[in-house]
């Protein structure tokens, strides 16, 4: 993990970058979360046998395959978790960087780059000869269109929510050719979820805890409700203190943490020393908070939380343990 202040530079670019994908025309208003929903496959996953197979990814392109690729390529740490959880691991000649899970993602497989579009390698995802591109739909467009002109076949995944990341991890093993695994990842993650709900259910809406979320400190950063983070805490039961912000990651003031009074207080493990008991509690006015002084600080895996991928449901039941430690042990 990184916590120079170059990293702080870097993180408060992919923010501004994905606030401003959150105010484009397409979105919906906040507190409610997109109303439409991810584009579908154009042909059922489940039903999918044989090639060739023309599926439609997340931004609405066609996707057309003749054979199962044998040489794939992801260039987001969530498709290629999806990759593994659905048995095609071994189809992955190429990952980034940060495709840090399964541990054994970057073992014996080509790093094509960082994760930002300008630190991706074109030249060499073509000298690996991939027969298919997983790639994120936000930031991997211009390296997306580079690729299709040098021939190769890109599925972008951009889910908006729980849904949106079934349909993607369906449509995953649609094209490599793994519906049966997918079909079953799919069907542990809804069976997970809807324990979690039905808990969650039994909760009053009086009872429910009001939570903030700290991206960063310097400066307070925190998330909005149609990000996953934000869904994540509303699937746990929480109260997202910020529910009301139109940013995904907006940048708040203190004074307003303070006003909205959080009883408990999330954040990543990117975050860790920054949200320490003593830190927290010197920030003024924050030591009479009562998440502070009942000592509810939770820390969250930073890349469950933040991944569309089937460790996404980890970090619900982690939240929710959180939230709620006496209803989820």
């Amino acid at each position: 993990m990184f916590h120079s202040k170059s990293f702080v530079v870097l993180l408060i670019g992919i923010m501004l970058v994905l606030t401003l994908a959150a105010c484009a025309p397409a979105a919906t208003p906040n507190p409610v979360p997109p109303a439409a929903a991810p584009v579908k496959p154009a042909a059922d996953p489940a039903a999918a046998a044989a090639y060739p197979l023309t599926l439609k990814d997340d931004l609405g392109r066609e996707v057309k395959l003749v054979a199962r690729p044998a040489r794939i390529i992801s260039l987001a740490p969530a498709a290629t978790e999806i990759l593994f959880a659905i048995g095609a691991g071994s189809q992955v000649v190429g990952v980034t960087e940060y495709c840090n899970y399964p541990p054994e993602a970057a073992k014996g497989r080509e790093i094509v780059g960082g994760y930002s579009a300008e630190s991706v390698s074109v030249e060499k995802i073509v000298a690996l000869q991939p027969a298919l591109v997983f790639a994120d739909g936000v930031a991997h467009k211009p390296t997306g269109a580079a690729l299709e002109t040098a021939g190769m076949r890109v599925f972008f995944l951009d889910p908006k929510d729980m849904a949106g990341v079934y349909a993607d991890i369906l449509a995953a093993g649609a094209l490599t050719g793994n519906t049966a695994q997918a079909e079953k990842v799919v069907a542990d993650m809804k069976a997970r979820v809807a324990k979690v709900s039905a808990t969650v259910a039994t909760i009053s809406q009086d009872q429910r805890v009001k939570v903030f979320y700290e991206v960063w400190d310097e400066p307070l950063m925190t998330a909005g409700p149609t990000t996953f983070i934000g869904q994540v805490i509303g699937l746990a039961g929480g109260v997202n203190i910020f529910a009301d912000v139109e940013e995904q990651y907006p940048m708040v003031s203190s004074e307003a943490v303070v006003a909205r009074a959080p009883q408990v207080i999330l954040g990543p493990s990117s975050h860790v020393e920054g949200l320490t008991a003593e830190k927290i509690a010197a920030r003024p006015g924050w030591a009479g908070l009562e998440a502070v002084k009942a000592g509810r600080v939770v820390i969250v895996d930073g890349d469950i939380i933040s991944r569309a991928g089937p460790r996404l449901v980890d970090a619900l039941e982690a939240v929710a343990r959180g939230i709620y430690p006496e209803r989820f042990k």
